[in-house]
């Protein structure tokens, strides 16, 4: 049969069916919809929910232990948050109380400073505009947008820390401006410059704190420097006024990785009288292992007046995450929150009967199937060391597509970009330790690559749209590495009927390759999709180029085909771009021997039925268990967590 034909006719019987199919219902899928890397679900329409935002910039403790963020991005709007006893406030703060005309993200509050004095709440903003809240510290639900003032100048020197005493708010600026304004209604009082100032703090005795480089130097209100110099820390990442003691709070993000409590009582001096957390950080005991007391990328601490401690972590360089923690005053761990995923899609592996573990590009994850959802899972390890590894890639590019492999005993991870490109491999210290290193990347040069993968076998799959490279994995060097053979690539021209190779994955054990992508007849609606047609190919490296099968793709309601598909056990799972018929991020699943459609899973209730747009080009993995039962993982960026569907056929 001339290919042209065969498509065509492929074609004309995928549509009818589609066709069909749109005036039925589609068979749902019986099965559990769990999720990962948030504390909270996540249910709620926009602006209102339960969600541990992306990452946080600053955050201020009050007397009473509520822990005040400050962020400029979270995706569904969350940049300034609000947590107490393990809780966080439902109804966002919102700019104009939500009525719209705001010009910085999360209804006006994206900012990188925030500060709070009895029941009002400042924020400033990234459009330069200095807010003020009204908020009941018995409650977290409640408080209402009062006014704001615009702060001037340049609109790319935004505020960059903030902090209020006795009537009177500071703001640090990029360039060193500090301006002091009446709390009481916004006004300038007086502005100087402290060059280099990257936080304030403000003592009981009305003398300035500031992180001026790597330092923490003290000031007059008039911004005269006055003695007062705390040198003994490595990278002061955040400072702050205990709310018990009035002791300095400072976080010294360098290699101890201690929130470090100084004595002001004679500010000429100021004494350090307790460092709080395993010195060393993630980096002690077993490297990587998430205890408690490990810290790791401090952001901010604080302690309420009953002598709590709290601590802000994760939200360094371009990584996006956020873990907050309260301790009693003697170091127990009372509360965790945590938003371990945006722009992330984990990748699962087994590693017992009913126990899995999910990686990301920065942590490890524990997920058990016995517990019910949102009860069974928990961080295990970091595989980040910012501090040993300092040129470690992922410090300064989040690429959070993911696949784990275990290669002759050892675990390799390699790393993808949200969008085009090629892959980054990190490999694992010696036993025990959890730390992933960074070992190479690859790709192809001067082309994008949307089509990529990586086989059991450890294989890399690579492909610029027109042609396949294979990269065999040739086992590991001296040094632990991993060893591929770049100068010498199987390859193989696009087979029939396709005119671009968007997606593949290959199946080793059975020598079966899956392609999605284009053909003559199927064209792209939009740019990064799967592809409208997917195939398969038996006996691919045997030189078969006939496919058993090639069906049309769904789209959603915008006219999408799926972002991504991957292929587990018997089944193939393709997740959408946007809502299909209302229901966001549809999966859809197919039998892998014949290409039928099975039937269709989407969010449920479990998490109110939300998720936001799979915009990553691996936004979907897929593993049968030993069980015979199959777990699907599926990127959900819009409040900041993993979806993972269990499904037993």
């Amino acid at each position: 049969m001339r290919w042209g034909l065969f498509v065509a006719a492929i074609v004309g019987l995928s549509t009818l069916a589609s066709s069909l199919r749109t005036q039925q219902q589609e068979r749902v899928l019986i099965y559990t919809t769990h999720w990962v890397g948030n504390t909270f679900e996540g249910a709620g329409p926009n602006g209102y929910g339960r969600w541990v935002q992306n990452y946080v910039d600053e955050i201020e403790v009050t007397p009473d232990g509520s822990v005040i963020t400050a962020s400029e991005w979270d995706e569904a709007g969350r940049c300034t948050g609000i947590y107490k006893d393990g809780d966080v406030n439902r109804d966002l703060l919102k700019q104009y109380n939500g009525k719209g005309g705001h010009k910085a993200w999360g209804w006006g509050t994206a900012s990188q400073a925030v500060a709070v004095e009895g029941n009002f709440i400042f924020i400033a903003n990234t459009a330069n505009e200095l807010l003020r809240f009204r908020w009941n510290p018995n409650n977290i639900h409640e408080y209402a947008y009062i006014d704001q003032v615009p702060i001037g100048g340049d609109e790319k020197d935004t505020v960059i820390a903030m902090a209020a005493r006795n009537g009177l708010l500071f703001l640090i600026r990029k360039s060193g401006e500090v301006q002091v304004r009446k709390t009481s209604d916004l006004s300038l009082v007086k502005a100087f410059r402290i060059e280099g100032a990257r936080d304030i703090a403000i003592a009981r005795d009305g003398s300035l704190w500031v992180i001026v480089g790597n330092q923490v130097e003290r000031y007059s209100q008039d911004g005269e420097k006055l003695t007062g110099t705390i040198a003994d820390v490595e990278r002061p990442s955040a400072i702050s006024i205990g709310n018990d003691k009035g002791h300095l709070i400072v976080c010294d993000d360098g290699a101890r990785q201690q929130v470090l409590f100084y004595d002001i009582g004679n500010p000429k001096q100021p004494r350090l009288v307790r460092a709080f957390g395993e010195q060393g950080g993630i980096r002690s005991g077993v490297p990587g292992e998430v205890k408690p007391l490990k810290f790791f990328a401090l952001r901010g601490a604080g302690t309420d007046a009953k002598g709590n401690i709290y601590v802000a972590m994760g939200g360094d360089g371009t990584v996006k995450r956020t873990i907050l923690r309260k301790f009693t005053p003697y170091g127990k761990l009372v509360w965790e929150l945590m938003c371990l995923a945006f722009v992330d899609c984990y990748d699962i592996r087994e590693v017992s009967l009913g126990k899995f573990e999910l990686y990301g590009a920065n942590e490890i994850i524990g997920f058990d199937l016995t517990k019910p959802p949102g009860k069974n899972w928990w961080l295990k390890a970091i595989t980040r060391d910012h501090i040993r590894y300092p040129d470690d890639p992922r410090h300064k590019e989040p690429w959070g597509g993911v696949f784990i492999r275990v290669l002759q005993g050892r675990r390799v991870l390699f790393t993808t970009p949200q969008m085009s490109g090629g892959f980054r491999i990190f490999v694992f210290e010696p036993a025990p330790s959890q730390i992933a290193r960074y070992v190479r990347e690859v790709t192809l040069p001067n082309v994008e690559v949307w089509a990529r993968n990586i086989d059991s076998k450890g294989n890399i799959w690579l492909s610029d749209g027109r042609k396949i490279f294979r990269y065999r994995f040739k086992g590991f060097d001296g040094k632990g590495n991993p060893v591929y053979d770049l100068n010498n690539p199987d390859t193989w021209q696009a087979p029939e009927p396709f005119t671009q190779i968007m997606r593949f994955k290959y199946i080793p054990e059975t020598d079966t390759l899956y392609i999605g992508g284009y053909t003559r007849e199927v064209q792209p609606p939009s740019w990064g999709l799967m592809g409208g047609v997917l195939a398969r190919y038996d006996n691919w490296a045997k030189g078969n180029r006939t496919p058993r099968y090639a069906i049309v793709m769904p789209k959603d309601d915008d006219g999408l085909f799926p972002k991504e598909f991957d292929v587990a056990g018997d089944y193939i799972f393709t997740v959408m771009v946007k809502p299909t018929k209302g229901k966001p991020a549809m999966v859809h699943v197919y039998r892998a021997d014949t290409g039928e459609k099975v039937g269709v899973m989407f969010p449920g209730p479990e998490v109110g039925g939300n998720s936001g747009w799979i915009d990553m080009v691996h936004g979907i993995h897929a593993l049968k268990t030993s069980a015979s039962d199959y777990l699907v993982v599926v990127e959900e960026d819009w409040r900041g967590k993993n979806l993972v569907y269990h499904w037993r056929p």
